[in-house]
């Protein structure tokens, strides 16, 4: 009986920041073949998958948030037969931009995170953005640097606030005021946010304290 050994691989773009899965089978890594991935939407490379001369798997990712190739190494076990879905993570960020694992556990992953995103929408109540979908991976990417500490005010506050509008949001510190707005209009805008991997507004000197009730305190 001849055993087919597939996994995987859901991972963004790093040219268009789009999230896409693409399924490798073992066949394709045979003979010391380095297996490309390229982006269904732009047509650019995303990772690269070779086989290793002591018989691991090497990844080599193309990053979006660093704009540098990111490397993991796993044994075939972990590849090919791993019980759970596996990060793919920015080393400089420690940000998720991808995972590897079965065809089942990656469609249930995807699944999962679309649901908790169309909870968000609907406690939100979303109907009115130009991109709903965009708005909520946007606000998704802002929670994570938010916990890695890449949002913050030049003022040294970790307080900040963010107002809804149709076509974008705005960030503000609750301590000095300061303030940016961001676009949510296209892709390419959540692209060139996760570019620059962290969000710093620059204080406005003899401006009061904030006292208004924002919609949601990261």
């Amino acid at each position: 009986m001849l055993l087919e050994l597939s996994t995987t691989i859901a991972v963004s773009c790093s040219a268009c920041g789009r999230l896409s899965t693409d399924e490798i089978n073992i066949f394709q890594l045979s003979g010391g073949t380095v297996h490309q991935l390229k982006c269904s939407s732009c047509g650019a490379k995303k990772v690269s998958i070779k086989r290793t001369k002591k018989g691991y798997i090497q990844i080599d990712y193309f990053c979006l948030l660093c704009s540098s190739i990111h490397k993991k190494i796993v044994s075939p076990k972990k590849f090919w037969h791993s019980d759970r879905v596996t990060p793919l993570l920015c080393k400089e960020t420690g940000l998720n931009l991808g995972y590897f694992g079965s065809t089942e556990m990656i469609k249930s992953e995807l699944q999962r995170q679309k649901e908790e995103l169309n909870m968000m929408a609907d406690e939100l109540g979303f109907e009115d953005f130009v991109n709903p979908e965009l708005m909520l991976e946007v606000l998704d990417y802002l929670h994570d640097i938010a916990a890695e500490g890449r949002l913050n005010c030049e003022c040294g506050s970790h307080d900040i606030n963010i107002e809804l509008f149709n076509d974008r949001l705005e960030l503000r510190c609750n301590n000095c005021e300061a303030y940016i707005d961001i676009s949510v209009k296209t892709r390419d805008d959540l692209t060139e946010l996760k570019k620059e991997g962290r969000v710093h507004l620059h204080s406005l000197k003899g401006k009061p304290h904030n006292s208004r009730d924002p919609w949601i305190n990261i």
